[in-house]
C-alpha cells in the first residue's frame, strides 16, 4: 500500500462564496487539465463528515432506538430518516450546482454508514445466525443492497417535487411508471435471490478447486453454474424490458406532447407561432429533465432500495451472540464500549490493568448440542504466558473462541479488561501486498512496522521476494506458503498493540527453527508485558508457560506451572508423549506439503515472479481505437456496431434537425396566410412565398402534407430511441 504525502482538502478552510460556487475543487481541476490526468496522491485526504465510524455510530443508535421502540416490527427506512432527518427534502429547493453536490455527500454518507452497520452486525452475529448465511449474501450486502441507498438518495428530492406539476398526459406517464416499478420490483427480488445462490457456488467453487479438477468435475460444475447464470440473465431481461418501456415514455415524451399540440392545433385550423413552440419547446425539455427522467431514475431506485432495505434489515435481525455473560455489569464498574478491527470488545477505567477472569461452568455452540466446554477456570494477568494443551477435538480452540465471544457460555462468567486480539489457526490473507496485510488498515509506523517484521521472521522473506513488503500476494495468498501465510497473521495481531493476545496454534504451520524464532522473539520478548494465551502442541515451549491448562473431552483437567503439572501426575507426562507424536506427525506432514510446494514453485518459477513482480500495468491518456474495436466485436459485431453508435444517431440527429426546420416552415407559412386574411397587402410584394395565392382547398391539402410529414418526421426519430 503506497504511503500517500499528507494533502488536507481545501474545503476546510474555504470560505462561504467559495463553498457556494465550489471554488475550493478549482486547483485540482486544474492540475487535472494540465496533467491529463490524477494519480491517487492528487486526492485530498477524507473530511471528518466522511468518518466511518462516527456515520455508523449514528445509524447504529437510530436503528437501536428503533428496535426498542418496535421490538416486534422494527424499520430500517424509519432509522434511516431519523439519520437523515429533513436533509434530502431541504436540498431540493436548492436548484444549483451546489445542491448536486450537497445531495451526492448526503448519498455516500449513508452509504457508508450502511456498509459499517452491516460490518458491525457481523460481527456480532451468533454463530448459529453466521452458519445460516452465506459469503455471497454477506458479499451482496455490502456490494449491492448498500449502495441502494445512495443511489436513491440521489434522486429522492425529485419524488417530492414532481406533485407540484398536475399535467394529464405527465400525470399518464407518472402512474405508468409506477406501475412498471412495482414488476421491476418483483423481477429486483428474484434477480437479487438467483444472485446470491450464484455467488454461493462461484465461491464453493473457488474454494474446492483442487478436489474439483482432482476428481473431472468441471463440466458438472460448469453446467450448474451455467444454469443459475441463465436464471439469473432471464430476470434481468424481464427487468430491463420494463426499463425500456420506461425509457420509451421518458424519451418520447417531448414528442408525443408536441404532437398532440400540433394536431389539435391542425385539427382546429389554428394559426401556428414559432414563438409560442420555441417557448414551449424549452419548457417540455425541462419537464422531461427533471418529471419524467429524474422522477423515473427516482422511482426505479427507491424500488431497488425497497428490496435491498427488507434483505439489510432482515440480515440485521438475525440472532447475537450473548456476550453479557463475558462482560462486568455497568453497576460493577465504568465500562465503555470500543470497536475493534477484530471484535466488538469491552475496555475497561484505563486506570486499572488488563487482565482475564474465566469461571466458565458450560459453553457450547447450540443448546442441546453434543460438544460442551465445562468447568474451566483461570485467570490471567500482564506478562503471563498461559499454554493450552490437550488431545485433539479436547476443546482448545473452542475455549479461544469462547473468551473472543464467538461461542455462548450458559452457565459461568468470562470477564476480558482491555482490548484484545485473535490469531486463529487458519491463516486469512486478502489480496494486497504483504504491508497492506500486516497494517490492515493501521497508520503506518515505520519503526514498528521492521520492529514487528523481524520478530516474526518476515525480514528474511523480503530479501526473496522481488518487491519485497511490497510483492503482491495473490488471491487469499496463493502466492505464498503455509509458514509464510501464517507469520503475515501473527504480525498483523503484533502491529495492532492490543493488551490481551489470543494465539491459536500458530506455531504449526512452520518449521521447528521458524517455531523458535516465533516463541522467543514475538512471544517471549515482544509480547513480554502482555497478556498471552497460546493453543500449541509444541511441548517444548511449555517449561517457559506461567501456568498450563490441560484439557480433555472439553473439560479441564489439570492446571499449573510446568514442573508442578510433571511432579504431580504421571497422565500428565504421558500426555506430553501422545503430543509429541501427534506433533512428529504434523512435521512429517508439513514437511511433506513444503517438498510439493517446493517441486511446484521449482518446475513454475518465471511465471511466480512474474505475477508477483508488478502491480497491474495502467496506460494514460486517451483510449485508443482497438479497445472500441475490441467491444463492438464482442457486442453485435463491427458493422452491426458501427450502424448502431454512428448511423442510428446520425440519422437521428438529422430528423430531429430537419424537423425543426419543417416546424419553422410551416410556422412562416402559417404566418403569411394569416396577414392575407387580415389583408396585409405587403406580403405579397416583399415575399415570394406562394400561400397567398392558395385557395382554401389548396391551403387545407397544404397544412395536412406538412402535417403528416411532420408526425412522419417524429415517428423515424422515436423509433431510433
Amino acid at each position: 500500500m503506497p504511503i500517500r504525502p499528507p494533502n488536507p482538502s481545501p474545503l476546510l478552510n474555504a470560505n462561504k462564496y467559495s463553498r457556494l460556487f465550489l471554488q475550493w475543487v478549482y486547483p485540482l481541476v486544474s492540475k487535472c487539465r494540465k496533467q491529463g490526468t490524477l494519480d491517487v496522491n492528487d486526492l485530498y485526504e477524507l473530511l471528518p463528515d466522511y468518518d466511518a465510524e462516527a456515520l455508523t455510530d449514528k445509524l447504529e443508535a437510530n436503528w437501536f432506538a428503533e428496535t426498542k421502540r418496535n421490538p416486534n416490527k422494527p424499520s430500517l427506512i424509519r432509522a434511516t430518516l431519523c439519520t437523515l432527518r429533513w436533509k434530502p427534502f431541504l436540498i431540493g429547493l436548492i436548484l444549483i450546482p451546489s445542491g448536486i453536490y450537497l445531495n451526492n455527500n448526503l448519498a455516500l454518507q449513508m452509504r457508508v454508514a450502511y456498509s459499517g452497520l452491516i460490518f458491525r452486525k457481523l460481527l456480532r452475529l451468533s454463530s448459529h445466525a453466521f452458519n445460516s448465511i452465506s459469503s455471497g449474501e454477506i458479499t451482496n450486502l455490502l456490494s449491492n443492497d448498500a449502495t441502494q441507498i445512495e443511489m436513491t438518495l440521489l434522486f429522492f428530492n425529485y419524488l417530492w417535487q414532481v406533485s407540484l406539476i398536475a399535467i394529464s398526459y405527465t400525470l399518464v406517464i407518472l402512474v405508468i411508471q409506477i406501475i412498471f416499478s412495482r414488476f421491476i420490483l418483483h423481477f429486483r427480488n428474484n434477480i437479487l435471490q438467483v444472485t446470491d445462490q450464484r455467488v454461493k457456488i462461484m465461491s464453493e467453487i473457488i474454494k474446492s478447486m483442487r478436489i474439483i479438477k482432482m476428481y473431472c468435475w468441471e463440466m458438472a460444475f460448469d453446467k450448474k453454474i451455467r444454469h443459475v447464470r441463465r436464471r439469473e440473465i432471464i430476470q434481468y431481461m424481464y427487468c430491463l424490458l420494463f426499463d425500456c418501456v420506461q425509457m420509451l415514455f421518458s424519451h418520447t415524451y417531448i414528442n408525443v406532447t408536441f404532437l398532440m399540440m400540433y394536431g389539435t392545433m391542425w385539427w382546429l385550423n389554428i394559426r401556428f407561432d414559432i414563438r409560442f413552440f420555441a417557448v414551449a419547446s424549452c419548457l417540455l425539455s425541462h419537464m422531461r429533465l427533471i418529471v419524467i427522467d429524474f422522477f423515473n431514475f427516482a422511482v426505479k431506485a427507491l424500488v431497488h432500495y425497497m428490496a435491498a432495505q427488507k434483505r439489510i434489515q432482515t440480515f440485521l435481525l438475525l440472532d447475537e451472540s450473548e456476550r453479557d455473560n463475558r462482560l462486568l455489569s455497568r453497576s460493577h464498574s465504568e465500562l465503555g464500549y470500543i470497536e475493534n478491527n477484530e471484535s466488538s470488545i469491552v475496555k475497561n477505567n484505563p486506570i486499572q490493568s488488563p487482565k482475564v477472569i474465566c469461571n466458565l461452568k458450560q459453553a457450547q455452540w447450540e443448546k442441546n448440542g453434543s460438544f460442551c466446554l465445562k468447568n474451566i477456570v483461570f485467570d490471567a494477568h500482564p506478562g503471563d504466558l498461559i499454554c493450552i494443551i490437550g488431545p485433539v477435538g479436547a476443546g482448545k480452540s473452542s475455549l479461544l473462541q469462547t473468551l473472543t465471544g464467538e461461542i455462548a457460555i450458559f452457565d459461568g462468567k468470562v470477564r476480558m479488561h482491555g482490548s484484545f486480539c485473535y490469531v486463529p489457526q487458519e491463516s486469512w490473507i486478502f489480496s494486497s501486498t504483504i504491508k497492506t496485510n500486516i497494517l490492515f488498515g493501521k497508520a503506518y509506523d515505520r519503526n514498528l512496522f521492521h520492529k514487528v517484521v523481524k520478530a516474526t521472521a518476515l525480514d528474511t522473506d523480503f530479501t526473496e521476494l522481488p518487491n519485497e513488503e511490497n510483492t503482491l500476494v495473490g488471491d487469499q495468498g496463493v502466492m505464498l506458503s503455509g509458514g509464510q501465510k501464517s507469520r503475515i497473521n501473527m504480525a498483523r495481531a503484533l502491529y495492532r498493540n492490543a493488551d490481551i493476545y489470543l494465539l491459536d496454534d500458530p506455531l504449526s504451520a512452520v518449521d521447528a527453527k521458524v517455531a523458535k524464532h516465533l516463541f522467543q522473539k514475538s512471544i517471549k520478548n515482544y509480547l513480554a508485558d502482555k497478556i498471552c494465551i497460546l493453543v500449541t502442541h509444541q511441548i517444548q515451549f511449555l517449561q517457559d508457560a506461567t501456568k498450563i491448562i490441560v484439557l480433555n473431552n472439553g473439560e479441564m483437567i489439570q492446571i499449573g506451572s510446568y514442573t508442578d503439572l510433571l511432579a504431580s501426575s504421571t497422565s500428565f507426562a504421558r500426555l506430553l508423549d501422545d503430543i509429541h507424536q501427534f506433533e512428529q506427525q504434523q512435521s512429517i506432514e508439513l514437511y511433506q506439503q513444503q517438498s510439493i510446494i517446493s517441486s511446484t514453485c521449482s518446475n513454475d518459477d518465471e511465471e511466480m515472479l512474474a505475477l508477483l513482480k508488478n502491480v497491474e500495468t495502467k496506460h494514460k491518456g486517451t483510449v485508443k481505437s482497438h479497445v472500441y474495436v475490441a467491444y463492438l466485436k464482442a457486442g453485435v459485431g463491427i458493422i452491426m456496431g458501427l450502424f448502431i453508435v454512428i448511423i442510428l444517431p446520425s440519422v437521428r440527429e438529422g430528423t430531429s434537425i430537419f424537423s425543426n426546420w419543417w416546424l419553422a416552415k410551416w410556422s412562416d407559412d402559417e404566418s403569411y396566410r394569416y396577414r392575407i386574411l387580415n389583408n396585409c397587402t405587403t406580403v405579397q410584394n416583399n415575399n415570394n412565398n406562394t400561400v397567398w395565392s392558395m385557395s382554401n382547398t389548396e391551403w387545407n391539402n397544404h397544412r395536412n402534407r406538412r402535417f403528416y410529414i411532420y408526425c412522419g418526421l417524429y415517428s423515424i426519430n422515436d423509433h431510433i430511441l
